[in-house]
């Protein structure tokens, strides 16, 4: 009964460090890249205008616009976008198209935008 005290810290210890996050990777098991830093999405007011798209490059829009509200007058400008805001839009340059945003810094972000 004396060790009875002794086993029961080691099989507790050996039971709450199996218990951890694994930390090790199999031998030859590719290494899995870093995790990117997710910017937050903004939460304000949503602002519609309407313009001509100029160019695309990937998650970038480029349009020429009239003056929108939230502060965007008339000019050229280059907004973030989502995959699924692309995927829906036309965005052929010369195509005319009404176009929602949110103010972002740096770069406005485009939250929906159709033909017009």
């Amino acid at each position: 009964m004396q060790h009875f005290p002794r086993i029961s810290v080691v099989i507790l210890t050996l039971a709450l460090t199996a218990c951890g996050p694994k930390t090790e990777s199999p031998p030859g098991a590719p290494k899995a890249a870093p995790a990117k830093s997710a910017r937050a999405l903004p939460t304000g007011p949503t602002f519609s205008g309407q313009g001509t798209v100029v160019s695309l490059d990937r998650a970038r829009i480029v349009l020429d616009h009239d003056a929108a509200p939230g502060g965007l007058p008339a000019g050229r400008t280059t907004f973030e976008a989502d995959a699924a805001v692309l995927a829906e839009a036309p965005i052929a340059p010369g195509a005319r198209v009404a176009f929602s945003y949110q103010d972002w810094k740096p770069t406005p972000l485009l939250v929906e935008m159709k033909a017009r």
